[in-house]
């Protein structure tokens, strides 16, 4: 099999769960914190946007307005992953996103939100919502392991299940542990189908209030050797990716 660089972009993967759950797999050799201290907002599509691009995306994201940032697509040539010969990224915002689904899910954490709506009816919501994010996120970590058999140089998965979940339930230490779990095994069977350079990337963490879960101020990082990056910023991993031997 040819070499191939493959990035596992967890959406809202929060350090120090990483390090309670001792998720061994999702460190690898390697592991920190990001640095997102330039964005004022940081926001999933402002995050990944930078990511992709290696430019600080916020300002034109967020002129964009609350509902119209979602519909953000960046071509192939104006991100990095023009640099490899035959990509494939799967669901990340701003780029393939199913935007289907995604709306879908922010629809339903309105209404969980809504004050009008009684207990009863909010647990309806979480089970729904949950069920939802999970189904989707089996049928996304399938078309990752599918995708790493086949003939491309650059593979990446966008898994959203640590934030969609976590939103809702970041309190509930039992489930989110079932969500991590579920996260580390993933990481050990990206590495039995392949043995290339694996960088596992949140754009930010996720930090408890109540019994709710919102997005820290810094991200999660991890590279199966060990590299000279330190405190990286989401828009140094362009030119590092791109760089590898």
């Amino acid at each position: 099999m040819n070499r191939v660089t493959v990035v596992l972009a967890i959406d809202a993967l929060e350090y120090e769960k990483v390090e309670e759950f001792d998720c061994k797999n999702l460190k690898q050799e390697v592991y920190g914190k990001t640095d997102i201290s330039e964005f004022d907002q940081p926001r999933t599509m402002v995050l990944w946007s930078s990511f992709m691009t290696g430019e600080n995306k916020e300002e034109e994201i967020l002129a964009k307005g609350d509902e119209e940032m979602w519909n953000t697509n960046y071509s192939l040539e104006e991100t990095f992953f023009s640099e490899f010969e035959n990509p494939r990224v799967i669901d990340l915002p701003g780029y393939s996103y199913v935007e289907e689904q995604h709306e879908k899910e922010r629809k339903m954490m309105k209404e969980f939100f809504d004050e009008d709506k009684s207990q009863e009816e909010k647990k309806e919501i979480r089970q729904e919502y949950n069920q939802f994010a999970l189904e989707h996120h089996r049928e996304t970590k399938e078309e990752f392991l599918k995708a790493l058999k086949e003939d491309h140089d650059f593979v990446l998965g966008y898994i959203s299940a640590a934030d969609v979940v976590g939103h809702l339930n970041f309190g509930n230490n039992t489930l989110m542990k079932m969500i991590y779990d579920d996260l580390e095994e993933l990481a050990g069977k990206i590495k039995e189908v392949r043995d290339d350079h694996l960088l596992v990337l949140s754009d930010h963490g996720m930090e408890a209030i109540g019994d709710f879960g919102d997005h820290s101020d810094y991200g999660f990082w991890s590279f199966d050797e060990d590299c000279d990056l330190e405190k990286p910023k989401l828009t140094d991993f362009a030119n590092f990716l791109v760089d590898l031997d």
